[in-house]
Parts: structure tokens; C-alpha cells; sequence
């Protein structure tokens, strides 16, 4: 399914993933919407798709739902899987199409599981997922909270973008399709020749 054919069905899910987000109790910075959060990562999504392969469908319905259950004691990918089981169930998906559909948002952030245990579909929408808010999206986001915060400095902007960097290097073996490595160190790269200016320009 190319990607202008998947806009319909998009289109037909947005209100619905909008109130079911909206119906969360789950705390945010006041500029981190998790609407706006599910929008970008369907955009990083269909990045990854078109080079990857697989189902289209399954990635963007997968993505849509991914988020749309919040719990401060279970784990949302799981009450996200129910909501959207619920609201599929009476769609025209087959059950085996629906069944990979719940697979990808129940395990979209389980990233210790290695790749090869993962269907294609499953390892786009996490790929995805943890593309969103990396690179100068964390920049702006750090900004944001410093901003907002006591005293704030551009000293405090680096100093935490600079520790979060650090941590994504890290997280890079998380990572399971060969695309998203590849966005995932644009991003990196991006980020620190940014910090490095950032760190030149206040003579740190």
C-alpha cells in the first residue's frame, strides 16, 4: 500500500487517537503533546517503510494506536494494544492483519528484544517511536525546559543536552532496521557538530 493509498485511513483514525490521548491522565511538559508526539513518529514511520519494505497498513495503524494507553503502574503498550483491538475489531481487517497490528504496538518499546525476533513491521513502528524527540527536536525540547525552569542559562541548555547526547549514543544498539541506524546516526551526527558550536560559542 503506497503511501498517499494509507492517507484515507489515517485520516478516518486522527479523531479517534486525538480523544483516546486526550482521555489520558499522563503528565507532560505543556510542549510535549502526545498527539503531536504520534504524528512525527508516523512521518518517521513512512521514512523507514519506504526503504525497509513491509505492510503499510500495519505500520501506520500500529503507530497511530502505539501511544494512545497511559498507566503509571502497567505498561501503556499493552492498555494501547486493548484500546486499539477495541476499536478495530470491527473494521475490515482480518484477524491475521489485526494480530500484527497488536503485535507492533505491544511491543514498541520493548528494546531489549533482539531484532531477529521481530517481525519487520513491529521493528519499523519501534524505530520510529524512538526517533521522535532525537537531535535538534531534544535540542529545542531542553531549551524549552531550561526555559522554564529556575535561573536558566544557556550554560543549563548545554550541560543537559550534552548528558542526554551521551545517553543516546548508548541507546543506538536499541535500534532494529538498518534505516532507522542510519537516521538515527544523522540525527547524532547533526547533534553534536550543533553542541560543539554551542560549546565553542560560550567558550567552554
Amino acid at each position: 500500500m503506497a503511501r498517499s493509498d494509507i492517507q484515507p485511513i489515517v485520516d478516518q483514525y486522527l479523531p479517534v487517537i486525538q480523544r483516546l490521548i486526550q482521555e489520558q491522565s499522563r503528565f507532560s511538559e505543556p510542549f510535549r503533546n502526545r498527539f503531536d508526539h504520534t504524528l512525527r513518529v508516523l512521518n518517521w514511520a513512512g521514512r523507514i517503510q519506504e526503504l525497509e519494505g513491509g505492510d503499510r497498513e500495519i505500520v501506520s495503524l500500529a503507530v497511530l494506536f502505539h501511544d494512545v494507553g497511559w498507566s503509571e503502574t502497567e505498561n501503556h503498550a499493552l492498555i494501547s494494544a486493548s484500546l486499539a483491538e477495541e476499536t478495530l475489531q470491527e473494521t475490515h481487517l482480518d484477524r491475521s492483519k489485526l494480530d500484527r497490528i497488536l503485535s507492533a504496538v505491544r511491543t514498541h518499546n520493548e528494546r531489549k528484544i533482539s531484532r531477529e525476533e521481530l517481525p519487520l513491521e513491529n521493528r519499523i513502528v519501534m524505530d520510529a517511536d524512538f526517533l521522535d524527540e532525537l537531535g535538534v527536536t531534544t535540542m529545542v525540547w531542553d531549551a524549552l525546559k531550561v526555559a522554564g525552569g529556575d535561573n536558566p542559562s544557556y550554560l543549563k541548555v548545554y550541560e543537559k543536552d550534552h548528558n542526554f547526547y551521551l545517553e543516546a549514543l548508548e541507546k543506538r544498539r536499541f535500534l532494529k532496521t538498518n534505516s532507522g541506524i542510519k537516521f538515527y546516526d544523522e540525527r547524532l551526527n547533526f547533534w553534536k557538530l550543533v553542541l560543539d558550536n554551542l560549546k565553542f560559542e560560550l567558550g567552554l
